[in-house]
């Protein structure tokens, strides 16, 4: 093999590893948070990652999620498929599609998301640098949604504005293409 073959090569395994550690992270989030495993949660984000006033990386994630948490006694987050992007030797982005359900009190509620991921690599190891949900769907799925917003938690309508998909550009432009056949499919207005 001629040298530059062997770099190419080389490149193409690093980028393979990469994804299947990235992929990872996200299995190992859902497998935290719904066992409530503060120290393996606080493992996956990069030590830089802030949380605001809780502090960051490791500690702040622990002190975040310990009081996020709390909110609702048990859940389940499904992630339903992961697409990786910009990677470079350390760092990538990526979304991650998500269904996840809480049990609040006598509610069982469902959130339809995707999370937005900036991840790093230090010291070999890959890391979330940083998480964005962005909500489809919030409420009971036996239930229609009547508005845009589509949140249906009780007690919770003003903590998760959904934005998806209407938020992105290529939603609107499909569907201004299409205005009779989106009267058809949708009540919505």
């Amino acid at each position: 093999m001629a040298d530059g073959a062997t770099e190419d090569w080389v490149q193409r395994l690093e980028k393979v590893e990469a994804q299947l550690a990235i992929q990872q992270l996200a299995a190992r989030y859902a497998r935290a948070v719904d066992s409530r495993n503060l120290d393996d949660l606080g493992a996956l984000f990069a030590p830089q990652t802030r949380f605001g006033d809780d502090g960051l990386g490791a500690t702040g994630a622990r002190a975040f999620y310990g009081r996020v948490l709390a909110g609702f006694y048990r859940s389940f987050h499904q992630v339903a498929g992961h697409v990786i992007t910009d990677i470079a030797a350390d760092s990538a982005r990526g979304t991650v599609y998500c269904r996840a359900e809480h049990e609040d009190g006598d509610h069982w509620i469902v959130n339809l998301m995707v999370y937005f991921d900036r991840y790093c690599r230090v010291d070999g190891r890959w890391y979330f640098l940083g998480r964005r949900p962005r909500f489809l769907f919030v409420g009971d799925p036996r239930t229609a949604p009547r508005t845009i917003d589509f949140n249906q938690w009780p007690g919770r309508e003003d903590r998760f504005r959904c934005e998806l998909p209407q938020s992105d550009e290529s939603w609107g432009q499909y569907w201004d293409g299409h205005p009779d056949e989106r009267a058809e499919v949708t009540s919505l207005p």
